[in-house]
């Protein structure tokens, strides 16, 4: 991990880092370990496939001594004094008490449900959210994943014992909502730079960033696009195609959907599109946790629609924002059409000022380990 003595040595570990599976948390962890750096901490970061071979399977999803081994035994060998856990899917619950027995201090940020909820976003199979874990609800939840009945329900059980047990020194959260109760609220930094608007003639350009899933409410705007005038707008898609319960077919309606105006587009660096855009939709049907999609909008003064949901108001603070319900979604586009001016840029904390907060974390962490 590096040779400078005198300096903290952190180790991230995230369920994934790079690729589209790493999403926001990929894309903050990355982030974070080279600012670190550049303020002069030795810095690295893990995911699971560094630590162990991938392993299918709901245990899978908490239990994995084989990772919480290895993890145990890279704290040993680089004298690692922080280990700051981003998400516990496919590393296993187990990490905390290696990495405290190992002699690190452990640090946990939680950016979304997946502690409480194997499916991560507390949405059920129906679409519909949840109102919170239990056996009785979680199993048939889950149970695509290779889960009995009564069986699934013991292991359920054992893993929300598990989660419930996880004794970090100390917790931060991106969202009051995700807890647990007496988080430190860790405000996200904006990981990449606003550039200027490109000034368009022409329909308003709309947006959309994000997976293409149906918690993230892609099909919501899509649908509410189709029902305006032809020519009136354009709706850029950008995000990864997934499948969603093993299948491709909600993407493959997308794609079939042939709606003048609108184009998918795969993934890649966003600030360009917020750049030439006027309008970010957000319809997202999950609680969320702070989306840096809404952020780096703001940041770039675009007019935005967003799903009230508790997250995006975390996200967004005091910025101008259209609440959109639900059910109108071709309302709100319509109002759109007329045209839209660009708001005044949000600031957000760089991540030079999230690194020297983080730095004092890791300080109370650290005292609280003695």
């Amino acid at each position: 991990m590096g040779t400078d003595a005198g300096a903290l040595r952190v180790l991230h570990v995230a369920h994934v880092l790079d690729g589209f599976e790493a999403g926001g948390v990929g894309a903050y962890v990355r982030a974070l370990t080279h600012a670190q750096r550049a303020a002069g901490l030795v810095v690295e970061a893990a995911d699971a496939g560094d630590l162990a071979q991938p392993r299918r399977g709901f245990s899978a999803s908490w239990e994995r001594p084989e990772v919480a081994s290895a993890l145990a035994a890279r704290v040993r060998r680089d004298g690692v004094r922080i280990v700051h856990v981003h998400h516990f899917s496919q590393v296993g619950f187990g990490i905390v008490e290696a990495a405290r027995s190992a002699g690190a201090s452990v640090v946990v940020t939680v950016h979304d449900h997946w502690i409480t909820c194997a499916r991560g976003q507390r949405i059920d199979r129906s679409g519909d959210r949840c109102p919170g874990p239990s056996p009785g609800r979680c199993a048939p939840c889950v149970r695509p994943d290779g889960l009995p009945g009564p069986l699934g329900r013991a292991r359920l059980r054992s893993r929300l014992r598990a989660a419930a047990a996880l004794r970090p020194h100390l917790w931060l959260t991106v969202a009051p909502h995700l807890g647990p109760p007496g988080a430190t609220p860790c405000d996200l930094p904006l990981v990449q730079e606003a550039l200027p608007p490109e000034p368009h003639d022409g329909p308003v350009r709309l947006l959309y960033v994000g997976s293409l899933i149906p918690t993230k409410g892609v099909d919501r705007v899509v649908s509410a696009f189709a029902g305006l005038p032809s020519g009136a707008a354009t709706l850029d898609v950008v995000g990864p195609a997934v499948a969603w319960e093993g299948s491709m077919r909600f993407v493959d309606a997308l794609r079939a959907a042939g709606i003048p105006g609108l184009t998918l587009h795969p993934p890649g660096p966003t600030a360009p599109w917020y750049a030439r855009s006027d309008v970010l939709l957000f319809p997202s049907r999950w609680d969320e946790g702070c989306p840096l999609v809404l952020r780096e909008a703001a940041a770039s003064g675009l007019t935005i629609l967003s799903s009230d949901v508790p997250g995006a108001r975390v996200a967004l603070r005091g910025y101008p924002v259209t609440w959109v319900p639900d059910e109108d979604w071709l309302g709100a586009l319509a109002a759109c059409v007329p045209g839209v001016a660009r708001h005044e840029a949000a600031v957000f904390p760089t991540l030079a000022e999230h690194v020297e907060w983080l730095t004092g974390q890791y300080g109370r962490a650290l005292g609280a380990s003695h």
